[in-house]
């Protein structure tokens, strides 16, 4: 391994770059959605395409979570982490809410990424609680059955939301209440926790020693992760400060009339 490379080495690098890989195609999806429904200008007309929500788009956020979900067995406080991010999604539903009745656009932000990885995080900081004090076997076989389940009912809720009048209490499950409005990013519980427990799963399978599977790190792949990986480390900033950037940048490009 080249001694410039250790960097890398000391974590679960891969981790890290692929959670920073995922983060950067959402930032991506992000500006693609701010260009077409914010700003209205007529571009980008394939992130409407099914491939693309159905195939692109899952396929990010699922590396994403279930990176995230691996890297809770690395935590030593995954309650703090977990109550941090609650903190953050909490705040980013009162902003968004906020922006959405002052511009009088959808942009309400309810349930997303942010508040999964809480609702998750906080999941397994019960289930790995010293309190509890659970074998890892017995933690497992609970991971299991809970994916089985979140994935299970999330199959229903198509159906559901065709015969059940939803709540506002219902709406992070995946059940809308009636007259819901548009939503900027909707992320339920019900499947998409399941890929974070997935995650959570693999972590205490393929990373109990909390070390790298890759520890060896050839110059072209480091060039390659090192930037990713910065990225993904400080995944939770970076996601909370794009948005705010990006249409800052944007506004101040069409007010240049740079941008029509």
């Amino acid at each position: 391994m080249n001694t410039s490379n250790r960097s890398l080495a000391n974590r679960a690098w891969e981790l890290d770059a692929l959670r920073g890989l995922a983060l950067f195609m959402m930032f991506g999806h992000h500006l693609m959605y701010d260009f077409r429904y914010i700003l209205l200008i007529d571009v980008f007309a394939w992130q409407d395409s099914w491939w693309f929500l159905n195939l692109l788009r899952p396929l990010f956020l699922n590396v994403f979570l279930v990176v995230s979900g691996i890297s809770s067995s690395f935590s030593r406080n995954n309650l703090k982490r977990g109550l941090r991010l609650a903190s953050v999604a909490l705040a980013f539903s009162a902003v968004s809410s906020l922006i959405s009745i002052l511009i009088h656009s959808d942009l309400y932000i309810f349930f997303n990424v942010l508040h999964l990885l809480a609702v998750g995080t906080l999941i397994y900081a019960g289930l790995s609680s010293k309190r509890l004090n659970l074998k890892p076997q017995t933690v497992q076989t609970v991971l299991v059955f809970l994916i089985a389940l979140v994935l299970y009912l999330g199959s229903l809720m198509p159906d559901l939301n065709q015969l059940v009048t939803g709540h506002w209490w219902t709406l992070p499950l995946g059940i809308l209440p009636m007259g819901t409005p548009s939503m900027a990013d909707y992320l339920p519980i019900f499947p998409w926790l399941g890929y974070f427990l997935v995650g959570a799963l693999v972590g205490q399978l393929a990373y109990a020693d909390k070390s790298s599977r890759f520890p060896r790190v050839v110059k072209p792949i480091a060039a390659v992760a090192r930037p990713l990986a910065h990225l993904g480390r400080n995944s939770l900033v970076y996601y909370a400060l794009h948005q705010p950037i990006m249409l800052g940048l944007l506004y101040a490009l069409m007010a240049l009339g740079w941008l029509k």
